[in-house]
């Protein structure tokens, strides 16, 4: 979406000077139109399956009153499962094409809890400002007036799903006056007594029987009626579920391809409970589940919610249990969702059912419970040493704490069938931590997942026994090494230990054959480091700042971060590692070369490499590497040249390189765009969006016909046949660059036809710079409508948030039998 979106913003749009008769509304009216044009055939179809919503949505547009330029909030309120964020996401993805910004907040009850107001509304305003890198402070009246008076020229869209408190609504917008004309939120919440600022509310009703019975068909039947013979039984099913779409969702799923004879006693088994609410009627999918679907479930609700699939997937199997094709069980029985299709979600009244379930395990002893995760709980259980053998996990939220929590040694001796335990906290600044004075006796033996931030003892237990272990965890831990020995790690995938700043060594890791990662960023006292194993892919050394020599055998390698530590030379070894796709040498001052003998091999497919500021020049044969697609080489200020770029180099960054010789490089990078880059573009039909080079340089080549100071430049005559698009070379002043946005907007004979832009960031540039970008012809817009064989009068308008464009050149690009060529340039461009 937000391919189309940002187009139109009018911070972004370029004008026609003063004389132009057109305004910028009338622009943006154009532009609207246009995008809505082209998004109107998707929203069709995603409504489709939306069934008993349209009346909805209808009555809500009336109340929304969208062509009023009235600020409106409209409260939608329902009971849970009622379909309340269903209704929300459908206006959202109808209405939000006709808005300059758009955000859908969902979750905010649970993600405040979470993450704390500050993050969700960085969220808000990163979004409707398109920003990811936005952060504000936690009091809003500290919002920038630059923030505001941007939002106030926007006409935005919001949806904050799930809203549970008056506070929780001020926190994120205290005040909606500061929102652009024809604004509209919409919250959704089961709390009627929030709505103190709204203009109208809308309740959710109940689906009638009739869109009732087509959503339970569509559920179980995949078509909008029963099948024949089965007529009575759905109108018995619809009758349990009170026309709650989520209970009809849930019943559908659970008798899906299942015989009379099951329905009928799935029928009467109903009938015992004609009046429970919907958490019994979702707990009817559960009892249909086997043994392991019901602790996968179980697992899912307590621990692993809004967790990545492969992540859940990869902890489950841990565990010893069929995740994925539990997982798609789970998902046929509308007992779990996947959102934005890689995170599993739930509705909160299937977790609550979850934890219920749980919860009845033992009503009064929280430590003969299989999963503990309520953190009064938590804390009771663990602080008197109440945990028995019945406990399988346990999840402990560090920022939750309101004072140190200290442990006997013994706490855990108990627990002697643990396989997850997550002491973790959501802030990097937790005030309040676990401590265990005495030592810790020992882990179970049984245990598979083990997460503990800030764990205080210098090693684990000597009875430790890792042979389970599949994942270890232990952020800003005190660790000066994990244990003694060399133990069999034939389970394990993961190590994480990033913040441990007092480790010095990690044990032999031979044994570990299923080892996939390992992380140590900001180990500080590590000097030394060698890896022995044969699966390892990514090792991440970022921060080592001690780190001077290291070795890694692995040939699964496929990204190495070496970045910020002080090793003083890479050994020729790396470059022999066939599968390595990102290498990340960014701050190594004391790397002065790469390697003797470079030897590239393999394909390096999608590759990134940064490279050290000390290193002069690149491997010639870099060239080699054909699928590398980015190259960082900020602040190698002793790099002279740069050899011949990889065929699919898309995105050079060089910022501050200030020995590189400007013309030299200019050329240099033409000749890439023309032999590589533009031929392969055109030759798949791909798009230009990543297409930047950035590196120093105060003017364009004298090669360039078409160039100038001011901020426009008109081409009087161009021909029409061969034109493949053009080339823009821009000078940027020095100074920070800080959401700097550089826009270039094509006329012809007073026609916009083309609209290009890009941002750029970076902390400081030392010198002046230049950006070149490539536009091609087929993403100009009415091009077909100008003149058959030539055209006239193009104008290029640059434009610069930050007034930091001093030049710009424009490079015609024709194809020729030759290949592309530059016109009114030399010879050497073609």
């Amino acid at each position: 979406m937000h391919n189309h979106f940002y187009v139109f913003h009018s911070s972004s749009i370029s004008l026609l000077p003063c004389s132009c008769a057109r305004t910028e509304s009338e622009f943006l009216k154009d532009i609207v139109k246009d995008v809505l044009r082209k998004l109107a055939p998707r929203y069709p179809n995603h409504r489709k399956e939306l069934v008993g919503v349209e009346e909805n949505y209808e009555k809500i547009e009336s109340l929304l009153k969208i062509g009023s330029s009235k600020v409106r909030i409209l409260g939608i309120w329902g009971m849970g499962g009622i379909g309340k964020t269903t209704l929300a996401s459908a206006l959202y993805d109808k209405l939000s094409p006709e808005f300059e910004g758009c955000c859908f907040l969902a979750n905010v009850r649970e993600e405040s809890d979470k993450h704390g107001f500050k993050a969700l509304r960085n969220k808000l305003f990163s979004e409707l400002l398109e920003n990811e890198n936005l952060c504000f402070d936690a009091s809003s009246f500290l919002v920038s007036h630059f923030v505001l008076s941007r939002l106030g020229r926007k006409k935005v869209f919001i949806v904050l799903d799930d809203v549970d408190t008056s506070e929780q609504l001020e926190n994120l917008i205290e005040d909606f006056d500061f929102l652009g004309l024809g604004s509209r939120v919409i919250v959704t919440t089961r709390n009627k007594q929030i709505f103190s600022q709204v203009d109208k509310i809308y309740k959710v009703k109940e689906l009638s029987i009739h869109h009732s019975l087509k959503l339970f068909c569509l559920s179980v039947f995949r078509e909008k009626q029963p099948k024949h013979g089965y007529e009575d039984l759905s109108r018995s099913a619809i009758s349990y579920c009170k026309g709650i779409p989520l209970a009809l969702k849930v019943l559908g799923a659970s008798l899906r391809s299942r015989s009379k004879q099951a329905w009928e006693c799935e029928l009467r088994k109903l009938q015992k409970f004609p009046n429970m609410e919907i958490h019994n009627v979702l707990k009817l999918s559960y009892d249909g589940l086997d043994y392991s679907q019901k602790e996968i479930f179980l697992d899912i609700a307590c621990f692993l919610r809004g967790k990545q699939r492969d992540h859940v997937t990869s902890i489950l199997e841990a565990f010893d249990f069929p995740a994925a094709s539990g997982i798609e069980v789970l998902l046929d029985k509308a007992l779990i969702t996947i959102s934005g299709g890689i995170q599993i979600e739930m509705h909160d009244l299937i977790q609550e059912m979850g934890w219920k379930i749980v919860h009845q395990e033992h009503i009064k002893d929280p430590g003969r419970r299989s999963r503990l995760w309520k953190h009064e709980e938590v804390h009771d259980v663990l602080k008197y040493n109440k945990g028995t053998e019945v406990v399988e996990g346990v999840i402990l939220d560090l920022s939750k704490l309101t004072e140190d929590l200290y442990l006997s040694f013994d706490f855990l001796a108990k627990m002697t069938n643990v396989r997850f335990l997550k002491i973790h906290s959501w802030s990097k600044f937790t005030i309040f931590n676990v401590y265990l004075p005495n030592g810790l006796d020992s882990l179970s033996y049984k245990l598979r997942y083990l997460h503990w931030d800030g764990f205080c003892l210098e090693s684990l237990p000597s009875r430790f026994c890792a042979e389970q272990l599949v994942e270890l965890c232990m952020h800003c831990s005190k660790l000066k090494k994990l244990w003694d020995g060399v133990q069999n790690l034939v389970n394990l995938k993961t190590i994480d230990l990033w913040g441990s700043r007092d480790l010095v060594e990690i044990p032999d890791l031979s044994k570990a054959e299923k080892l996939e990662s390992v992380s140590l960023c900001y180990c500080e006292s590590l000097c030394q480091l060698q890896v022995h194993s044969k699966s390892l892919g990514v090792l991440n050394l970022y921060g080592c700042s001690s780190l001077r020599e290291f070795l890694v055998t692995s040939e699964e390698l496929t990204e190495l971060n070496l970045a910020f530590t002080a090793i003083c030379a890479l050994p020729s070894s790396i470059w022999q590692k066939r599968k390595l796709r990102s290498l990340y040498l960014r701050g190594c001052h004391n790397l002065n070369k790469l390697s003797d003998e470079p030897r590239f091999c393999g394909s390096y497919k999608h590759s990134i490499t940064t490279l050290a500021s000390n290193v002069k020049r690149l491997p010639v044969n870099i060239e080699n590497l054909s699928m590398m697609t980015m190259i960082w080489l900020d602040d190698c200020r002793k790099l002279v040249s740069l050899p011949e770029l990889p065929l699919f180099l898309e995105k050079l960054s060089a910022c501050n390189c200030t020995s590189l010789d400007t013309k030299i490089t200019q050329q240099q990078v033409l000749q890439h765009m023309l032999q590589s880059r533009i031929p392969y573009l055109r030759k798949h039909y791909l798009k230009c969006y990543d297409e930047e080079y950035f590196f120093p340089g105060d003017h364009v080549i004298d090669e360039c016909r078409f160039h100038t100071t001011q901020n426009s430049i008109t081409i009087p005559y161009l021909q029409k046949p061969e034109l493949c698009g053009f080339i823009y070379c821009i000078i940027l002043s020095m100074g920070p660059l800080l959401e700097c946005d550089v826009s270039c907007s094509v006329y012809q004979d007073g026609i916009r036809v083309g609209w290009l832009e890009r941002l750029l960031e970076y902390e400081n540039l030392i010198s002046d710079h230049v950006v070149i970008l490539y536009h091609d012809i087929s993403e100009f817009d009415k091009i077909s409508e100008v003149h058959d064989h030539f055209f006239s009068n193009i104008t290029f308008i640059f434009e610069n948030n930050e007034d930091r464009i001093t030049e710009f050149g424009v490079f015609p690009v024709y194809a020729s039998e030759s290949g592309l060529k530059l016109v009114g340039s030399k010879e050497i461009f073609e």
